[in-house]
């Protein structure tokens, strides 16, 4: 009976210790991803930056400087755009991701409470 009680708080504590891992993996990729993404970000704010420095140094006049600024904040614009809504499909899925570990957490520990309780009552009889 001992022997049944300590395998159980044994697997218990195996199932545990994987989905921390999981858990902290998923974490891992997800801060790699971030980063990534900020890193693209702070390239394309630094292209447009020399972008804007060289529109206003070989503009004409100030018709094409307008102009081109205006070109360049529509582009700057739809790039945000396209970060947003790649950030939103990335933490979408690390939701998702996160969702499933934490539904065979709960899944797997009520097994274990049920069995331990089945033990219990097994002792006590």
């Amino acid at each position: 009976m001992q022997n049944d009680i300590l395998e159980m708080v044994n697997q218990f504590n195996e199932k545990m210790f994987a989905s921390a891992k999981a858990m902290s993996d998923l974490n891992m990729r997800t801060f790699e991803q971030v980063a990534a993404k900020q890193a693209a970000v702070l390239n394309d704010c630094l292209e447009t930056s020399a972008k804007h420095y060289e529109v206003l140094t070989t503009a004409k006049d100030y018709k094409d400087a307008l102009a081109a600024q205006s070109e360049l904040v529509k582009g700057c614009n739809e790039k945000f755009l396209a970060n947003v809504r790649e950030t939103t499909e990335m933490m979408t899925s690390v939701r998702e991701e996160l969702t499933s570990l934490v539904e065979e957490a709960v899944k797997y520990t009520s097994e274990s409470v049920e069995k331990a309780g089945e033990l219990a009552a097994k002792k006590a009889a």
